[in-house]
């Protein structure tokens, strides 16, 4: 079994967040509704219309968007580390 890069693992699993963030972030802008609907069925039957506030690029944005980067980093290069332990 091939072992994994840790740090290029960590990378992809980091911009791989980002993407997703981005995408997010432009769903909630264009078409709030649709994009409230479409995370509440991932978390079967939670209402996020409940918490959901209106969608803004500010301070929590940007961190929550570096903290998702940050975050996929970490998670990435445990993954390989472990990953690699058992390889």
């Amino acid at each position: 079994m091939a072992k994994k890069d840790v740090n290029a693992t960590g990378i992809a699993l980091a911009l791989t967040f980002a993407t997703i963030s981005i995408i997010c972030l432009i769903l909630v802008s264009i078409a709030p509704g649709f994009a409230l609907n479409l995370f509440g069925s991932f978390m079967h039957g939670v209402d996020l219309s409940k918490i959901a506030i209106t969608p803004s690029i500010g301070g929590g944005t940007i961190l929550g968007f570096i903290v998702a980067v940050v975050g996929g980093y970490l998670i990435g290069v445990t993954f390989a580390a472990i990953y690699n332990k058992f390889a």
